[in-house]
């Protein structure tokens, strides 16, 4: 098979991707899958310390049970997939996509994010602690009770997402947009929200939550 540039993600004709079932990474001694098409497949109670997966599709697999320690993805897509309540903690994401994906509860504890999108996926209870992120996008997703604690931040945005009693403790928040997202409530220090960009509704709701003020219309 001829294999597309891997310095050009944008250029990569993933038609062209052989299809295989994930298992298929236990075959190689580095647990390395790449340039592959996965499919249609459920994969249960399985381990594995450092996975790799590079230029690869998933369509429609559900991941059962899961602990993937310091699992690495670059340039690959998710679609339809079900991760929840899998560990895949200490995580390096580069060049990947979620869409329509549930990682409910799933833990990513300490994970770099790089140039990754979450679209119309379900997250909540998720765990999202000690993340590095360098560029990370949330697309009307729900992350709902999620937790951002202890996290780094240098470009990340939600929008029209759920973000429901979602936790960032100990994390900086400047610059960081709220304002298209909804909750109720939010987890965190009062002093955290200066520079947080909110809409006027949201302000209201944070000045009752921080600060018991009640504001008349």
């Amino acid at each position: 098979m001829t294999q597309p540039n891997p310095h050009s993600s944008s250029r990569i004709n993933r038609s062209a991707y052989e299809p295989k079932k994930f298992q298929t990474i236990l075959e190689d001694e580095d647990h390395l899958l790449e340039y592959t098409s996965v499919s249609d497949e459920t994969i249960d109670t399985l381990t594995l310390k450092h996975p790799i997966i590079e230029h690869c599709t998933f369509d429609h697999v559900i991941f059962t049970s899961c602990n993937f320690n310091k699992f690495e993805v670059s340039e690959s897509t998710f679609k339809n997939c079900d991760f929840s309540n899998c560990i895949l903690d200490e995580e390096s994401l580069y060049q990947v996509q979620f869409t329509d994906c549930k990682l409910v509860g799933t833990v990513l504890d300490q994970s770099y994010l790089n140039d990754v999108t979450f679209s119309n996926c379900k997250m909540d209870l998720a765990g999202l602690n000690k993340l590095n992120v360098k560029h990370a996008s949330f697309q009307q997703t729900s992350l709902n009770d999620a937790t951002f604690n202890d996290c780094t931040f240098k470009k990340i945005s939600f929008n029209d997402c759920q973000i429901n009693h979602i936790s960032f403790m100990f994390t900086k928040l400047k610059g960081v947009d709220l304002s298209t997202s909804h909750f109720k409530q939010l987890e965190l220090e009062d002093f955290q929200l200066r520079n947080v960009i909110v809409n006027e509704e949201q302000a209201v709701q944070l000045a009752h939550q921080f600060l018991g003020l009640k504001i008349k219309l």
